[in-house]
């Protein structure tokens, strides 16, 4: 059984049962009955007690990683009250030969799980996005690009004439105007995107590559396997699955970010949760298996997804647990 700090980012069914059990106990409002119920449930099969076991300590670790979080803002608004501003121009080598081990420390020791703090290799990037941030960046003539939330590139080239760049995570809106003998080069995982003049979106989340096109054409590639994408074609890869075939895209839906929104059409909960914690500060996690598969639609807007759990109570009239941290479980 898994440790405290092992635990994977997606909660198997089982498990998300028995967190809703743990935190439905630890609410304060606790009648006999819900005790009987949750004995009952515990007692189903050894896999339910070990499953409620660890869902105990996956609780314990959340609170104390939150706790750890909060303390850990409160020292940091402390000291910028009580030291100068430092203004720091220094290059990505000498911050990672500086900050970055206290950093890396700091992830180690409180490790939360589902993703909570940018992976290792989301540390090597040279651009990078938090949570609800979007920015544009300049990295060739003839390239715009504009970074969703959380989302890391890297230059896998120096020249301005040789544009190639890496997609560690997230996603990007991308607009090349390129001569046909120099194109813009995107790598995501082992899947190549290649285009002169596109305008082109490119998402890299859990392993799977969606790549987009809506103006002009792209090449994408990977291993032997090659396709043209046109406008408002889109193709999916993943190392496991490998490459998927050329579709037509719900172009409204895949440029909404860029314009500050979240469409869902007929959506799992558990899915649009999914992608709503990219945006949101904390982590929303849905305990009840069934309540995740109910289908969403709507327009959400991406600066007041504060609310959303709520829009999901009012919705599906359902419990909302609030944990330190911005943490909240859905059951």
């Amino acid at each position: 059984m898994s440790e405290p700090g092992e635990y994977p980012p997606d909660l198997d069914p089982l498990m998300r049962e028995a967190l809703g059990w743990v935190v439905r106990l630890r609410s304060g409002n606790v009648l006999k009955s819900d005790l009987e119920e949750a004995q009952r449930w515990r007692d189903q099969s050894l896999e339910h007690e070990q499953a409620f076991r660890q869902a105990i300590r996956l609780w314990r670790h959340l609170k104390e990683t939150a706790d750890a979080v909060t303390q850990q803002r409160a020292a940091d608004v402390a000291k910028q009250n009580s030291w100068h501003p430092l203004h720091w121009s220094t290059t990505r080598r000498t911050v990672i030969g500086t900050g970055l081990a206290a950093t890396a420390a700091a992830y180690m020791v409180y490790n939360p799980p589902m993703n909570a703090w940018p992976s290792y290799s989301e540390l090597r990037a040279d651009y990078r996005t938090g949570k609800g941030e979007r920015r544009e960046i300049d990295i060739a003539d003839g390239v715009a690009v504009t970074l969703s939330t959380q989302t890391s590139i890297a230059k896998l080239s120096p020249e301005r004439n040789d544009p190639r760049i890496e997609l560690i995570s997230g996603e990007a809106a991308i607009v090349a105007d390129r001569p046909q003998d120099r194109p813009l080069i995107v790598q995501a995982l082992s899947l190549r995107i290649i285009a002169a003049k596109a305008t082109l979106n490119a998402r890299c989340v859990d392993g799977m590559v969606f790549a987009t096109c809506f103006e002009g054409t792209a090449d994408v590639e990977a291993s032997r396997h090659v396709a043209q994408l046109r406008g408002g074609q889109q193709v999916t890869f993943s190392e496991t699955t490998g490459f998927g075939e050329p579709g037509r895209v719900d172009v409204e839906q895949a440029v909404a970010w860029q314009k500050g929104l979240l469409i869902v059409r007929d959506q799992t909960l558990a899915d649009v949760v999914q992608e709503v914690n990219r945006y949101r500060a904390g982590r929303i996690i849905v305990a009840n298996p069934v309540l995740g598969q109910r289908l969403v639609t709507g327009t959400f807007h991406l600066d007041h997804l504060d609310n959303f759990p709520t829009q999901v109570q009012q919705l599906f009239r359902v419990g909302i647990h609030a944990l330190p941290g911005g943490i909240v479980v859905l059951t």
